[in-house]
């Protein structure tokens, strides 16, 4: 965790890897993810301190600490953090493949290609004033997939790459040119 990069961030990215790495070892993961936090954080000092029993205690325990970074960060800016639901999830999946694609949104008639992942416009975007968290998602929870986590509903079912509610709302954040740096330029799309 470099300076100046928030544990949430770290712990999106810290999933996103782990998801991508075969193995089950429960210990190394908790230990892995103590490691690539600061020295004096206060999250290393407890996770040493106290080492978690399994990997959703670890998660709860990370949890708490994200909560309690993001209400620092709200009390520095002075600037309520606008539409944000309270934090509950994390882009954890129990093992499977983890497919990253360039999404495209649909904009009336025209394909918009971005540059870089959804998960990571997320993260570039979700303090912006303009940015809007979705309303849960509908249906039978235990009825959707377990082993999906969608980063932007904060809820199992679906991947951020399959999310159609983000992909429509950063199709309108394009429309209204606030996402003009992320959008893929349509002569430097590689066809093949």
């Amino acid at each position: 965790m470099r300076a100046g990069v928030t544990l949430r961030s770290y712990a999106s990215r810290y999933w996103e890897i782990y998801n991508k790495i075969s193995g089950d070892n429960e210990r190394v993961v908790a230990s892995t993810f103590r490691m690539g936090l600061p020295e004096d954080s206060e999250l290393r000092e407890s996770l040493t301190k106290k080492p978690s029993e399994g990997m959703w205690q670890l998660m709860g325990r990370i949890e708490e600490y994200k909560r309690l970074e993001d209400d620092r960060l709200q009390s520095k800016s002075k600037a309520p953090m606008m539409n944000r639901p309270r934090q509950t999830g994390f882009p954890f999946r129990p093992r499977g493949g983890l497919t990253i694609q360039k999404p495209t949104a649909q904009m009336g008639e025209v394909n918009v290609t971005f540059e870089e992942p959804v998960h990571r416009i997320l993260d570039w975007i979700k303090h912006e004033p303009y940015f809007r968290w979705p309303n849960k998602m509908g249906g039978d929870p235990s009825r959707r997939n377990q082993n999906l986590y969608c980063i932007y509903h904060q809820d199992k079912g679906h991947t951020i790459e399959q999310c159609q509610v983000l992909k429509d709302h950063l199709g309108q954040l394009v429309k209204v040119g606030h996402l003009k740096d992320f959008v893929l330029d349509p002569g430097d799309r590689v066809v093949g």
